[in-house]
This record gives C-alpha cells, structure tokens and sequence, in this order.
C-alpha cells in the first residue's frame, strides 16, 4: 500500500506579531496545534486546516480565487507562523496562507491529523530531494 506522500511533522502557531500583541493586552496566546503537513510541489501557496485557524481565534486577512481539483473556489486568507518540531527547519511567519478543509483526512497507520500542504512558498526556502521508488524525501535549509 502506498503511503500519503512526503510528509513533515508541523505546529500551526498565531503569528509571533500578533502574539505580541496578544500578549501586551494581557491575553493569553493560544497554544500551537500540530500535526502533519504534505508537501504539494503542485501548490503555489501552502495552505492550513480552517478548523486549525479557527481554534486558534485567527481572523482573515483577504480571500484569494484558487485553482483546485474540484475547479475554482474563494478561500480565505490568513496569517499564521510555522514550525516544525523534530527538524533542524526555521520556523516561518506568513502574511497569508489559504484556509482550506484538511479536517477528517488522517495519516495512515497514524492517529495524527493533517494540518497542512506546504507549497511552493515554503519549499522555495529549501532543498527538496524526493526519492519516489523509496517512498524517501529529505528537505534541507
């Protein structure tokens, strides 16, 4: 059986901006909420879990027209920062990445949700080896 695809471990975070001010107001910053993320060299924009954004109380910053399998839709944009635990990979604050339904789709042989596709924005930051035979990637900075 075939697995998902490459997939790296991630936090979806508030943005550290918002943190701040989040923080200077004397509320408490939500915690990070992680997951898996699949690379998807066939996105130009990553996107996160719109459930994800939601508990973590971050608003909309725009909507964008998105090409998708199912043809073209609206989604809305937000920001947010990543990270990825267990990696020597930086963490990463976007102005805006596409909110998108992740909900409900697992990870094989995990009981670990998928929280995001990392595309090409992010990918363009590193070195990306995929061995498809293998079922092996490496992702470097």
């Amino acid at each position: 059986m075939r697995t998902m695809g490459p997939l790296l471990p991630v936090q979806v975070e508030v943005p550290q901006a918002l943190a701040a001010q989040l923080q200077s107001s004397g509320v408490a910053v939500p915690s990070a909420i992680g997951g898996f993320g699949l690379i998807d060299t066939g996105a130009s924009l990553s996107a996160v879990d719109s459930g994800v954004i939601q508990r973590l109380g971050i608003q909309a910053v725009g909507v964008a027209n998105v090409g998708t399998a199912g043809g073209h839709q609206q989604q809305a944009l937000y920001p947010a920062r990543l990270t990825f635990p267990g990696t020597n990979l930086p963490g990463m604050n976007f102005s805006f990445l596409l909110g998108a339904r992740l909900s409900g789709v697992g990870v094989p042989g995990l009981n670990v949700p998928l929280v995001a596709l990392l595309g090409r924005d992010i990918l363009r930051s590193f070195v990306l080896v995929y061995n498809g035979p293998g079922e092996v990637f490496t992702l470097a900075y």
